[in-house]
């Protein structure tokens, strides 16, 4: 159980990473095109 758990947990590490680093190059994408909608986002 241990090892599954432990497994689980990676996974969902590695999810995570993968969903920071596009929302991340999302964000850029926007910021090129609408700069004053990632000023909003980062003041909230």
């Amino acid at each position: 159980m241990k090892s599954n758990q432990g497994g689980a947990k990676f996974s969902l590490v590695v999810v995570s990473v993968i969903v920071l680093g596009v929302s991340a190059w999302f964000n850029q994408a926007n910021a090129s095109e609408l700069p004053v909608q990632k000023n909003v986002i980062s003041q909230s």
